[in-house]
């Protein structure tokens, strides 16, 4: 599903049409004319300052929050489980959901998939550059705050532990 290997990304690119170009926000849709297969090249963190880490990952997605986690953490394939990782650590408004799934079916994932995921997330990194409860920066589009990842953390930590003692 994803790839994050520069080397692996030009190989693949050189071979597909690019169909679409998006400036703006840094992404550059592709077709597999072998595979038939659609491919979004991007880069999820970034900012007016720095791109951040490219990925190349399959298009379209599941939507379901559940299913793209069950799709890149069951399998032992490290670069979906980083690739998932790196696309939703520049999403806060959706961590809480994916705190929940992973609570919900952390038994199911590989241990190492997991772990990789959750070291990618950036969690702790984030921490730092939310505001605090109540601060003037609390509005409804920034709903995540330093104490809501605070308990984001605590949680993510608790699945890790239960995750290590779980047999599989």
């Amino acid at each position: 599903m994803y790839i994050i290997d520069h080397d692996k990304q030009v190989a693949l690119i050189n071979e597909m049409k690019q169909l679409r170009k998006d400036s703006k926000n840094y992404e550059v849709y592709y077709h597999h004319p072998y595979t038939n297969q659609m491919w979004k090249s991007f880069f999820p963190r970034a900012n007016g300052e720095e791109l951040g880490p490219k990925l190349l990952r399959h298009e379209p997605v599941p939507s379901d929050i559940d299913e793209r986690l069950n799709i890149c953490l069951s399998e032992d394939a490290p670069e979906n489980a980083i690739g998932l990782g790196i696309e939703w650590s520049a999403r806060p408004e959706i961590w809480p959901d994916i705190i929940q799934a992973l609570e919900n079916r952390y038994s199911h994932f590989d241990r190492n998939q997991l772990k990789l995921f959750l070291d990618n997330l950036h969690l702790d990194e984030a921490k730092e550059k939310m505001p605090a409860e109540g601060s003037v920066d609390d509005t409804k589009e920034n709903k995540i705050t330093e104490d809501k990842v605070g308990n984001l953390i605590w949680r993510s930590r608790k699945i890790r532990v239960k995750r290590f003692f779980v047999l599989g």
